[in-house]
């Protein structure tokens, strides 16, 4: 009689430890490969609709590098703009496409496309675009920490103009006018740090970037 309670419980000491030792195969631990599939990571840009369009040595706004000189793909970067191809007439040569971006009646953005289809340029003139360093059009050539060692003579339609750039941005032109200059060649510090102002920022790819304006 004293051993019946011992023979009960065994049976359940039994049952419980085969509880431990198993798992549903829902409790299973995944590894990181059983997780969750594995495929390409593909990075999505976000397309410009308003506000302060960026230019940095990568790039203007979702334009970079990678960017065909395609309007289908432009429009869809820029979807609240108007954006059409053009032709740029300068000069003695055969007239240049390009593709002018507009928004809000303001002609945002000028681009230009090099002789294998892909883009050699963004040229922008007007509207709110900042540089690098969030330069905005029309600030002054004092103001910017510019030394004539970071700067040249325009040449072809920038002639008249101040070229500069910036040693860690070297993708993005800078371009400065001074109002009344007529000259050819490079304008003096002093004119510059009286009158120069940024008329325009320029990028260009890095494969294009030393190569002379557009």
């Amino acid at each position: 009689m004293t051993f019946r309670p011992a023979l009960l419980a065994l049976p359940l000491l039994l049952l419980a430890a085969c509880g431990q030792g198993e798992k549903t195969p829902a409790a299973h631990d995944a590894s990181p490969s059983e997780a969750a599939p594995k495929g390409p990571v593909r990075v999505a840009v976000a397309p410009y609709t308003g506000g302060v369009l960026k230019i940095t040595k990568d790039g203007v706004g979702p334009i970079n590098g990678a960017t065909a000189f395609d309007l289908a793909t432009l429009k869809v970067l820029f979807p609240k703009a108007k954006v059409e191809q053009a032709f740029l007439h300068f000069g003695e040569g055969p007239a240049q496409p390009i593709i002018n971006v507009e928004q809000d009646k303001v002609p945002l953005l000028e681009i230009g496309k090099t002789d294998e289809g892909e883009i050699a340029y963004v040229r922008a003139a007007a509207g709110d675009v900042r540089g690098p360093k969030d330069e905005a059009l029309l600030a002054k050539w004092r103001d910017l920490g510019f030394t004539l060692d970071h700067c040249r003579a325009g040449e072809g339609r920038e002639v008249n103009q101040t070229i500069c750039v910036r040693p860690e941005a070297p993708t993005v032109s800078y371009v400065f006018g001074v109002p009344g200059y007529t000259g050819k060649g490079l304008q003096s510090e002093a004119a510059l740090k009286a009158k120069g102002q940024l008329n325009e920022l320029v990028w260009r790819p890095a494969e294009g970037a030393n190569v002379a304006s557009a």
